[in-house]
């Protein structure tokens, strides 16, 4: 079928029952006139007779029923519906049907005829039927059927003035906009462009389900499982969408993204992206070799809207209507949200599996980050590194941070992760990860490699640690050690951050992290020194916690005999960090100075790792001419300590 042939059938059937005074008549007339030469061939419509309008129009008709289609090509946009027609397995009457559509809004000859014809009062729906195969009777009925309307190829819409139009949709649109070659190339277009993975599976080894949903993804699609969904919620950032890329690659099957618009493309609504989903479980739901995703599950469940926390307002769409997607869709899909709070019921019932995917633990975080760093080309700073361990939501600005320091000529530099940290946070950021303390400099009666080298192979969480001694001996640095030992988040939680009832549980719990009660004879001080009721059931409650908390917890404290006596036996582990003796002073002058201890090293007494970290940061400013002069500012460090100890040899 040509655009002649098209034509052709368009003004004929128009003419069936048209008398040549009538308005459509008189317009289709006037559009002939000038296209003569390629509609008859370069027939004029003068003959015997007179030559008004009504002897034109019968003549038009007679002579067009009569003429031979000019030597053409058939255009691309129609051998565009042909393949698409053919991968969709379109019965003949809905391919016609694609065909004469794509034609009303793609070839300029067709639209004007059939814009005619809808602007006079032509059914423009029963028309193209007609002219697709279906008998005159049952045309309209057919088009309104018909596939390519249902799967939200074409439709039809009336404009301002009334007249009713071809509409075609969205996900054809972009493909005849770019007009691909092949069956594949067809199929990006029309579904969602495939997705590329950037991250492997192992960079989420914190998801502890990941392996299972590999093989379910494998066995959906080896069997062709119909009503196969995998729902993977989650707040923003944390990867969802590049752990679905993962876990297709992993299950070696190709992922097409449903219903996003490409950069130069307009952003689809919500039915526009519903109707993309139908279109791509058509096209490839029975090839059994794809899964889909489909980001944004909101806007599949109505035009909901965020309303915070795991909630979205607004919820619309029918639940009926999501249910039956969700049971017979024939190719798996992945679905992402970042909310469940008023997903239905109904709906999760339906899920294959629910996957709460939450920040990566520090150590899947830094291997991510060697890996963009070699992505962008860029040097992983060891200060991005200290950002993870402070602020685990750093792990969700890796790539645009590297890029952006490699476009600025900053390669390495650790400022864009931690402004977009900043911004995340509102501004709060908590201290900076520090290095790996050397456990050979705390002064302590269990050996703390060997202690922390057995809690971390042991794999039961259950694990409690109370850590005493004076300021600087290294007790919130032990807390990052075990938490960056057991690769887990820290949450840092002080008398400060507690009202009336015990705040931390939940988020320890949430984000499965090691939490460290800094000041903790604040908050399980002695009963007996309670000045009222709602102390001590502050002190009761968060006993109790401790007995039934699942998950590693650290408590430190100055001044141990101000705890509960009840508090003791809460914690597996007791360590009490003294100041350091003298073989370990020694050792950390050579550490933190990079040079040998001197003699007077002997007279200083009380000294702590922390004495040792700030005189380091004092020679950055000021720095000393011998060693003798920094053991001066360490004796000095230790007596500006309000308790300081008297000075003492060895």
């Amino acid at each position: 079928m040509t655009e002649h042939d098209i034509v052709r059938g368009l003004v004929l059937r128009i003419g069936r029952g048209v008398p040549a005074s009538a308005p459509l008549a008189a317009a289709v007339l006037e559009w002939a006139e000038p296209h003569l030469d390629w509609l008859l061939a370069g027939s004029a419509l003068d003959g015997d007779g007179d030559g008004d309008g009504a002897a034109k129009w019968d003549r038009l008709l007679a002579r067009l029923a009569q003429a031979a289609a000019p030597d053409e090509a058939r255009p691309h946009a129609l051998q565009l519906a042909d393949a698409l027609a053919e991968l969709l397995t379109l019965e003949p009457f809905d391919a016609a049907l694609l065909a004469l559509m794509v034609a009303c809004d793609r070839l300029p000859r067709v639209g004007a005829v059939a814009r005619s014809a809808g602007r006079h009062g032509r059914d423009l729906p029963a028309l193209l039927g007609e002219l697709a195969g279906a008998e005159p009777h049952d045309a309209e009925r057919a088009v309104r059927r018909s596939a390519v309307l249902r799967l939200g190829l074409v439709g039809f819409v009336v404009n301002r003035q009334g007249e009713v139009e071809v509409d075609v949709r969205w996900a054809l649109e972009r493909l005849l906009d770019r007009a691909p070659g092949s069956g594949p190339e067809m199929i990006d277009a029309l579904v969602g462009r495939r997705q590329t993975a950037a991250l492997a599976l192992d960079d989420f080894a914190h998801v502890v389900d990941a392996d299972l949903l590999v093989r379910l993804l494998r066995g959906a699609v080896a069997e062709r499982a119909p009503g196969v969904n995998i729902l993977i919620h989650g707040p923003p950032g944390t990867g969802k969408t590049e752990f679905a890329r993962a876990l297709a690659q992993a299950a070696g099957v190709v992922l097409h993204a449903v219903g996003e618009a490409d950069e130069d493309d307009e952003e689809p609504d919500r039915w526009q992206r519903v109707a993309a989903l139908g279109l791509a479980q058509r096209l490839l739901g029975q090839a059994g070799e794809a899964v889909l995703l489909f980001d944004e599950m909101e806007d599949l469940i109505g035009e909901a809207r965020p309303s915070g926390g795991d909630w979205f307002a607004k919820r619309e769409g029918s639940k009926v209507f999501v249910n039956r997607l969700l049971e017979a869709n024939p190719a798996p899909v992945i679905w992402t949200t970042n909310a469940i709070g008023n997903i239905d019921g109904a709906i999760l019932r339906r899920m294959s599996f629910v996957l709460k995917l939450d920040l990566p633990s520090p150590g899947a975080a830094r291997r991510m980050l060697a890996r963009v760093a070699a992505d962008e080309g860029v040097v992983a700073d060891p200060a991005v590194e200290r950002l993870i361990d402070a602020a685990p939501e750093a792990a969700t600005v890796l790539r645009v941070a590297a890029r952006a320091a490699r476009l600025a000529g900053e390669d390495g530099s650790e400022r864009p992760a931690r402004v977009l940290v900043e911004a995340l946070r509102g501004g709060e950021l908590p201290p900076g990860g520090a290095d790996a303390p050397d456990l050979d400099l705390f002064e302590c009666d269990t050996p703390l490699d060997a202690l922390f080298d057995r809690i971390a192979a042991g794999g039961a969480l259950d694990v409690s640690l109370l850590l005493t001694g004076p300021p600087g001996t290294g007790k919130t640095a032990l807390g990052h050690h075990l938490a960056r030992r057991l690769d887990r988040p820290l949450l840092v939680r002080r008398a400060s951050d507690l009202l009336s009832k015990w705040v931390g549980e939940t988020e320890a719990r949430r984000r499965g992290g090691v939490l460290l009660l800094d000041e903790a004879d604040s908050l399980l001080f002695d009963r007996t020194t309670a000045r009222s009721r709602w102390e001590v059931g502050q002190v009761n409650e968060l006993l109790t916690w401790l007995d039934r908390h699942p998950l590693p917890v650290v408590a430190a404290t100055n001044h141990p005999g101000r705890l509960d006596p009840a508090t003791l036996r809460r914690f597996v582990f007791k360590l009490d960090l003294r100041p350091l003796g003298r073989d370990r002073a020694v050792r950390a002058f050579e550490r933190f100075f990079g040079r040998a201890a001197p003699a007077s090293l002997a007279e200083v007494g009380g000294l702590t790792p922390g004495d040792f970290a700030v005189v380091a940061r004092q020679l950055r400013h000021a720095p000393a001419e011998s060693g003798e002069e920094i053991a001066a500012r360490l004796d000095a460090e230790v007596r500006a300590r309000p308790e300081a100890a008297a000075p003492m040899g060895f």
